[in-house]
Formats: C-alpha cells, structure tokens, sequence
C-alpha cells in the first residue's frame, strides 16, 4: 500500500500575503524533544519502527494559517482516521498475532471502521526574547492509546469472557490540549512538552493482554528536558548533550504501564555531527525506566548522504527489558528484539 507523507498544495492570500491555505497530506512535527513526545500525536504512526520515534504517516489535511509578526495561528480539518501500521505476528517488534482492522470508537459506535469523519484543531506558535512556545487543541480520534481486544464479551459475575478470537485496535475520540515551551539561556536549551487527554467515549473492551475489561483512561504527560551544545573548533563539527525525562499522570502506575512504553522514563543521548557537506552524524542513547527495574534501550546509529538525493542510516538497537509478571508491559513487549540495521533512502 502506498502511505503519502508530504503531498500537498497550498496558496498566500490577502494584500500582504499573511494568510494561508493548504490541502493535503501532511506529516506534523509539534514535539520539542528527542524521545518523548506527549504534544506530537496528530499523525498515525508505524508501529513497526523506533519505539521512541515511530515513523510517521501523511494526515489528509484541511489549513488555514495566519502569519503574525513573530508566530503564528494555525487551524486545521482532518477528514480521514489513517490507520496506523502495527507490526505482523512475524516481526520482531509483533506481539505474536496479527491484529484485524482497527475500529473507531466515535458517539459510541464501536463497530465502524470506516475512515471518514470529522476531526480538528489549531495551534498557536510564538516567540518571545528567547523563548519558542506553542499551545494547541485538538479534537480527534486518538491512535496513541488504543485498546487491544474485543468489543464482543459476555460477563457473567466477575468472569469476562470474549465471544470471538479476532483482536483488533479500539480508537477513541479524544479531546487533547497541551503545547511546548524552548528557552534558550546560554547555549544550553530547557524544554517542556505536555498534553492533557479527555476520551469522549468509554466503551468497554475485553483487553487481549490483560485478559480483563479496559476503557481509556483521562490522563496527563509531561516531557521535560535538557540539550546543551559544544563546537570542537579544530574540526568544526559540534556535539550536543541531551537529559530528558517523562512521566503520566491522572492513572494509577499500574494503568501507565498497559498504556504507555515511556510512563517514568529517562533519556541520555549524545550527537557528534560532523558538519560536512556529506551530512555525516553519530548518534548514541539510553533510556531506562527509574521505577521499574531492569528496563533498558540502546541505541547506536550512522547516517551520512551518498549524494544530493541518496542517503544511508545504519545502527545497532538492543532491548534489554526481562518480563517481571505474567503479562510483559511497557518495554518488556520488545525485550531481546535485538537487531542491527541499513536504511537507504532515495529523496525526490
């Protein structure tokens, strides 16, 4: 299947040309930080990548933007649910089994899987001395937290049982508000990320993994982080520090770890960029869970251009996250998915 990422047409209007309107498909960067990122959820992703940086899908978009004098206002139509790509039983990142089409959960529908729907939001962005922040509100159906499981179960007492063996993804509507703040003092960068979910609908789902009812769960994240640069005059190639760290709110730490990868989690990364014509880069991080033990994920990566319009990324991922209960939750779902990898990527 063919996924568009950037694919679209836009037009200056008015005397001074301050307005905007663009239409297509379109892939968002609202995040601040390098891991996590709680305010970056407009597109649907491909689950079958970097955990920590999934891969993005074009959003069939509908925007009106308003240039100001140092920012900016933006309002956007979503008339289409992208799917998101989830790994297959096969896969290395797969949790065993193929999952059916995802359903969406939309005024308490929760058989629809038809794409089509409205879905919206803006977003203000601005600076102010040497401050960027952005605050933004959306109104969508949610594919960052979906429910794996069956709508199909009968309950007699306390005993939930499903009535099919067919699991697939449950989305939701949700309404989202948060933003991003970078505050540059120094040389060294100080950022936060936030967003607060509100889920529109609580349809109960018999949830696959945990072999119990689930609904979605209101909730908050908070990204926070540090990036400091460093020159290395001789050869003229820079590297940056990175500190960042995130946690949820609103739910219970128990919840947190069926919902999320990253629920209390570190992250320590260095980047060398050699500053060539080549764009050659190396990359190391670390993330680790400072609540639950034993959970680490490495990764060292290399990219460079071949030319103006080749390029290539090759690393090493390790997972390192031993199941500690009877169902593996967060990064234990990939533990041992070890692998190394060469990316080729041709631009147009």
């Amino acid at each position: 299947m063919v996924a568009f990422e950037d694919a679209y047409f836009s037009q200056r209007l008015g005397e001074e040309a301050d307005w905007k309107v663009l239409a297509g498909y379109r892939i968002f960067n609202w995040t601040a930080t390098e891991a996590f990122h709680p305010a970056d959820v407009v597109n649907s992703r491909n689950f079958d990548s970097n955990v920590e940086n999934l891969e993005k899908k074009g959003e069939l978009t509908l925007e009106l933007e308003r240039t100001l004098e140092d920012g900016s206002l933006n309002f956007y139509y979503w008339p289409r649910f992208e799917e998101p790509d989830y790994p297959g039983k096969e896969s290395r990142l797969g949790s065993g089994i193929d999952l059916e089409r995802p359903v969406w959960i939309d005024q308490g529908d929760a058989t629809s899987n038809q794409n089509w729907g409205v879905q919206y939001g803006a977003r203000f962005q601005y600076t102010l001395d040497d401050a960027d922040f952005s605050f933004h509100y959306l109104n969508h159906i949610d594919r960052n937290f979906p429910v794996v499981g069956t709508h199909n179960h009968l309950t007699v007492g306390t005993v939930t049982t499903p009535l099919e063996l067919r699991f697939r993804p449950y989305f939701f509507r949700v309404s989202q508000m948060g933003g991003t703040l970078v505050y540059n003092y120094q040389g060294l960068q100080f950022k936060v990320e936030a967003a607060h979910r509100n889920f529109e609908q609580k349809v109960q789902i018999f949830d696959v993994g945990n072999q119990g009812l689930r609904q979605p769960d209101d909730h908050s994240e908070v990204a926070l982080g540090l990036e400091y640069g460093l020159s290395h005059e001789s050869s003229g190639a820079e590297s940056t520090l990175l500190l960042e760290y995130q946690t949820m709110f609103g739910v219970s730490q128990a919840r947190a770890e069926e919902m999320s990868v990253f629920q209390n989690d570190v992250l320590l990364a260095w980047r060398y960029a050699f500053n060539d014509t080549m764009g050659k880069e190396l990359f190391l991080s670390f993330i680790f869970d400072i609540e639950r033990e034993h959970e680490f994920l490495y990764n060292l990566s290399y990219q460079q251009r071949l030319s103006d319009v080749w390029k290539y990324k090759t690393g090493v991922r390790i997972y390192d996250a031993p199941k500690k209960k009877t169902t593996a939750q967060g990064l234990e779902l990939l533990d041992k998915a070890n692998h190394a990898f060469f990316n080729l990527i041709r631009y147009f």
